[in-house]
C-alpha cells in the first residue's frame, strides 16, 4: 500500500461539474465556428475549381461536414451532461460515473473525474488539475468498481502503472 502523505482536499464537485460543462460549450463553440468558417471558405468564390481535377472546394467541404458533425456531437454532450446530477459518493461506495477520484499513480496523487463526457479533458479547480476519464477509456475502465484501498496495474504507453484509490467524493 502507497504511503499517506498530507494531500490537499478533494474540490467541491459542483465546482468541476461546473467547469466540465463551462469546457465542454467552450469546446462546442470552437468547433461550431471552424465549421463555419470552413464552409464558407469552400463556397467562397475564389475556391471554384479551375478544372475537373481541381478538388479544394471539395475537400473543405468534406472537412466542413467533418466539423459540423463533430460540433453537432459536443452538442449532445454538453446536453447529456447538463443532465447529470452531482451525486456524492462516501468512502464505502464503489467508484462510479460522475465519480471524483483521487489515485495514487506510482506513488504520485492525481485526481480524475469519471464522465461519459468530455474524457481527456484538464480541468483546473481549486488549484488542482483534474483529468477527465470516461468508462470506455483504459483508466476509466479500470476504475469502475473499485473502492478506496483497491490497488491495480494499468499499462499505459507500454508501461505498468500502479495506481491505488486514495479518495472518493
Amino acid at each position: 500500500m502507497a504511503s499517506k502523505k498530507k494531500r490537499a482536499a478533494l474540490p467541491d464537485k459542483q465546482k468541476v461539474h461546473d467547469a466540465l460543462a463551462r469546457a465542454l460549450a467552450d469546446s462546442l463553440a470552437l468547433m461550431a465556428g471552424l465549421a463555419e468558417d470552413t464552409r464558407k471558405g469552400a463556397t467562397h468564390e475564389e475556391n471554384r475549381s479551375e478544372g475537373d481535377k481541381d478538388m479544394r472546394a471539395t475537400e473543405q467541404s468534406y472537412v466542413a461536414r467533418g466539423q459540423a458533425m463533430r460540433a453537432e456531437q459536443l452538442a449532445d454532450d454538453a446536453a447529456r451532461f447538463a443532465t447529470l446530477p452531482v451525486r456524492r459518493f462516501g468512502p464505502d461506495d464503489a467508484v462510479a460515473v460522475g465519480c471524483l477520484v483521487r489515485a495514487l499513480v506510482d506513488d504520485e496523487p492525481r485526481v480524475f473525474f469519471l464522465c461519459a463526457q468530455g474524457g481527456g479533458t484538464e480541468l483546473h479547480v481549486d488549484g488542482l488539475a483534474i483529468t477527465v476519464l470516461t468508462p470506455a477509456s483504459p483508466a476509466g475502465r479500470a476504475v469502475l468498481g473499485k473502492h478506496v484501498g483497491d490497488e491495480h496495474e494499468i499499462v499505459v504507453a507500454g508501461k505498468t502503472r500502479l495506481w491505488e484509490i486514495d479518495e472518493i467524493a
